[in-house]
């Protein structure tokens, strides 16, 4: 990905002796060099039976913005790399819809690996704690939806059946128990890491068609969040504007 470079149009009359002045200043402070490792960040993956276009995106407070784009041709491995100001929301997308998000700061490498035929069963995220988090929340979260798909299967073979009336029933009480589930889950995660910025993602997260927590029904949650992000991640833009769309609300 091209790095912005100032104009040096204007530096031709730069004489040889500025220039080897600045050479020196280069040997004997590569500080600079290091500057720029520290803000790397590097987003490498390894996905098997995956080809074509793969996209690195980051979440802005309003949209998902591309950062940078490879064509995979039969070489499973990928690597991104960007220079980010501070911590903030990515994903990986793969072709179709389907996409990972993570969580990175300036200076952290991430790296993704699992087989595009068992998306996301298998896919294995880590680089930083926030990533780690989130790899937790979404491998609890993807049991769950394969439970729900099963049962939503059974519903749909049994239309029609003498018995379907009964089994629809205990079908739908399922459902309330895996969403119940979830939901002990989220707030549980929620108390014991409200100060991670993966918590902006749970919160907001939808189970089905409909959101598991919301403002109204999980008010204290939220506030948690807010308060502990702020101490957390102070001047963070997401944080930012969590807190404002909160005080809306």
């Amino acid at each position: 990905m091209t790095r912005f470079s100032p104009d040096l149009h204007g530096a031709k009359t730069m004489t040889s002796g500025w220039t080897a002045l600045l050479l020196i200043m280069v040997l004997i402070n590569p500080s600079c060099h290091h500057e720029n490792d520290r803000q790397r960040l590097i987003v490498t993956g390894t996905v098997v039976n995956l080809a074509g276009m793969i996209y690195l995106l980051e979440q802005d407070t309003a949209e998902l913005r591309k950062l940078d784009s490879i064509s995979l041709t039969g070489d499973s491995t990928f690597e991104f790399t960007v220079f980010p100001d501070e911590t903030s929301i990515y994903a990986i997308r793969f072709k179709s819809t389907r996409q990972l998000v993570f969580i990175a700061a300036p200076g952290d490498t991430i790296r993704i690996r699992g087989d595009f035929l068992d998306f996301p069963g298998t896919f294995m995220m880590e680089g930083n704690p926030e990533t780690a988090l989130l790899q937790s929340f979404y491998r609890f979260t993807f049991q769950n939806t394969r439970k729900v798909d099963s049962l939503q299967q059974i519903i749909e073979l049994s239309q029609g059946t003498a018995d379907f009336y009964s089994l629809s029933v205990r079908t739908d009480s399922l459902f309330a128990l895996i969403w119940e589930m979830q939901r002990d889950y989220e707030k549980a995660l929620l108390r014991e890491n409200a100060g991670a910025l993966a918590s902006l993602l749970i919160v907001n997260f939808h189970f089905g068609v409909k959101p598991v927590l919301s403002p109204e029904t999980d008010r204290s949650d939220y506030a948690r969040v807010d308060s502990s992000l702020r101490v957390a991640y102070p001047g963070n833009r997401h944080v930012a504007f969590f807190h404002r769309w909160l005080r809306e609300e």
